[in-house]
């Protein structure tokens, strides 16, 4: 190995380490704290270094999506490893190792270069945007440890419970939210990666992470993928793949006064940041699949594989997005198939056979229902418009205008999408089709799931909507007006459009930004935090030791103290359904005779189940009433009790 060699790779781990770095600033000056901020420097310089030999061994089109498909494998590996009890300094050691695995395996020849825009250019730009759009999340943080009114969704809370909960991998075995050595249940997992291994480097609460790593990662990785998926189809037009990402930033439907918050993308993807995650996956299948239509050495079937291993690994990113849009990405793959039309029509047919089977009679084990019986219709449409709000939607309530409200409430604006029609190759306006029919079916055709499940019944009909929005603009609005190399590549008009469309995010962020997490007026999402609850949770968590376990006295069904006080819960109350599992169940009893038992004796059981930290409210909280039967306090005195009468027990030394 030449000296000059070594030089240049040194050069490229440093760039690579000050681009982990920018995130880390970033992240400091949103309020993480200096050790957590330096800790995202490594993980995403390592993504940046493996960005371009991933694109051009995967078949993608830009440095941006290469750096998307090592981003979600770092996030994949570093989710598995917290699962498997690797401790967050092991799992830094193992990426210092990939780093020097790039250097001696790395191909000596030179790999084709990405014609691409630049990917630091553009996450530059969406920095700025980000920065509005994100501010009930930037001051969360302080506003969660003052308590009193809060701007963010309750279910921040459960994200914060699960962050912690990876990073304490080491010290207990990864295991259902509700409570410490449970079995671990089935969800997607994978996006916690980094926030969990950041949870475990210490410092910080998981539910910091989400506000401040969580939900920005999702929004930057989705714009590197969107940059992708208008760089594969209009290549002859490269600032394209700058600017039409950024217009994920202006008002959606519900932002210009539609009064349908419940189909707000704003709102949705930033109250469920999963969604993000989900749909970047999507995102970079469809470009690898369209790619591959030009692609005459490739094989069906291979292609097929590969197509088929991505989505099983999106269902770990985002189950309800993936749902949707991996029966679309499949009947796309089978429609545009190159060869004899009789064999695409086979494959066609088999494939809608398959999907009416699964629709009509064949529940799919472990998953949400799917099934056609209408419901969507009967009921998902009702609450529509129950939740429907003054605005220019709230005229249109008939069943047979339910599609319209449906399409103009989730796309907004977008829908002059349609108009790009004439000038869109074939296999693009299948795709639109595929789309536009895919979320309607799902969200009026199938039947809501009330067996009971860790999501709500209308799940498969409401949350694809994150995804759906981005791919219709995004598949769209390169093919809207005649562009042409010579009239629009020129850099000017690239230059003045990028400028206009980031000013109208900024603007639109600035001003719904602050609100955005407020979502449908009859939903009660964001409710306030006692100042007693965030100071018994703050007194845990400065005397709480390395895997201790908290318990609150009315099972906290919110999940706020151990989010707050980034303690393992011993039993979290929490949609107990009749599909839980036995060993749920039986915990969820134990609870219940722990609670009946004399105070003596429940302080005995408490110790028994291996509780160090019981916090109990004031007893008007215990059941709701004004004077509860059943006194959670124990005969022993509090380590801490705050002015409204929280107190905490510390029953183990």
């Amino acid at each position: 190995m030449s000296a000059a060699t070594s030089v240049e790779y040194a050069l490229k781990i440093a760039a690579a380490l000050a681009f982990g770095g920018a995130f880390g600033l970033a992240a400091w000056l949103a309020g993480t704290p200096i050790p957590t901020a330096v800790g995202l420097t490594l993980p995403l310089g390592l993504t940046l270094i493996w960005a371009e030999p991933l694109r051009a061994r995967a078949g993608l089109a830009t440095v941006a999506g290469g750096w998307v498909l090592a981003a979600l494998l770092m996030l994949a590996c570093l989710a598995v490893l917290a699962g498997l009890g690797v401790p967050a300094i092991g799992c830094a050691v193992l990426m210092v190792a990939a780093m020097l695995v790039s250097h001696l395996l790395r191909d000596n020849r030179e790999l084709l270069p990405s014609s691409s825009p630049s990917l630091i250019l553009l996450l530059l730009l969406a920095a700025l945007p980000l920065a509005f759009w994100g501010d009930s999340l930037w001051h969360a943080p302080q506003a969660t440890a003052i308590g009193g009114p809060q701007r963010i969704w309750q279910d921040w809370y459960f994200h914060g419970v699960l962050i912690d909960m990876l990073g304490q991998g080491a010290r207990h075995p990864v295991h259902d939210l509700r409570g410490v050595d449970l079995p671990l249940a089935p969800y997607h997992y994978l996006s916690y990666g980094l926030v969990g291994w950041l949870s475990g480097l210490g410092g910080v609460r998981g539910i910091d992470l989400a506000f401040l790593v969580w939900w920005p990662l999702g929004m930057l990785l989705l714009l590197a993928a969107a940059s992708e998926w208008v760089f594969r189809l209009r290549p002859d037009v490269p600032w394209l793949a700058l600017a039409l990402p950024l217009t994920l930033f202006w008002p959606d439907a519900a932002g210009l006064g539609s009064g349908q918050a419940f189909l707000g993308w704003h709102w949705l993807q930033t109250i469920s940041p999963g969604s993000l995650y989900g749909s970047v996956v999507a995102l970079l299948l469809a470009s690898w699949l369209y790619g591959r239509r030009h692609d005459s050495s490739g094989r069906p079937v291979s292609s097929l594989l590969v197509l088929l291993a991505g989505l099983a690994m999106a269902m770990l990113f985002k189950a309800q997005v993936i749902l949707l849009a991996a029966p679309l990405l499949l009947f796309w793959w089978g429609v545009t198939l190159p060869g004899a039309a009789l064999q695409r029509r086979m494959v066609v047919g088999g494939m809608t056979l398959l999907a009416l089977l699964v629709l009509l009679w064949i529940p799919l084990p472990g998953l949400p229902l799917i099934h056609l019986g209408g419901g969507g219709w009967r009921e998902y449409w009702p609450a529509l418009l129950h939740l429907q709000a003054p605005g220019w939607l709230a005229g249109l309530r008939e069943p047979a205008q339910a599609p319209l409200v449906i399409l103009l409430g989730t796309l907004g604006w977008t829908l002059i999408g349609v108009a790009a029609w004439p000038r869109a190759p074939h296999a693009v306006r299948v795709w639109m089709l595929l789309l536009l029919g895919g979320y309607l079916l799902y969200a009026l055709g199938l039947d809501l799931d009330k067996r009971g499940s860790a999501g709500t019944p209308e799940e498969l009909h409401h949350r694809p909507l994150v995804w759906v929005l981005p791919m219709w603009w995004l598949t769209t609005a390169p093919f809207l007006l005649p562009w042409s190399a010579g009239q629009w590549a020129r850099r000017a008009v690239g230059a003045v459009s990028v400028a206009a469309i980031l000013a109208v995010g900024c603007l639109a962020g600035l001003q719904l930004g602050p609100d955005i997490q407020r979502g449908p007026e009859k939903i009660d999402g964001r409710p306030a935090l006692p100042g007693g609850l965030v100071e018994a949770a703050a007194y845990i968590r400065k005397n709480a030791r390395p895997g201790d376990v908290c318990q609150s006295a009315d099972a906290d069904p919110g999940f706020r103290l151990p989010a707050l006080a980034a303690c393992a819960p011993y039993w979290v109350g929490f949609n107990l359904h009749p599909r839980s599992t036995s060993a749920v169940r039986a915990r969820a009893k134990e609870w219940q005779r722990m609670r009946e038992l004399p105070p003596t004796q429940r302080l005995e059981a408490l110790r028994r189940a291996g509780i160090r930290w019981y916090s109990a409210g004031p007893l008007s909280m215990v059941d709701g009433t004004a004077s509860a039967p059943d006194d959670p306090r124990l005969p022993m005195e509090p380590a801490f009790q705050s002015g409204d009468a929280y107190v905490v027990y510390q029953l183990l030394p």
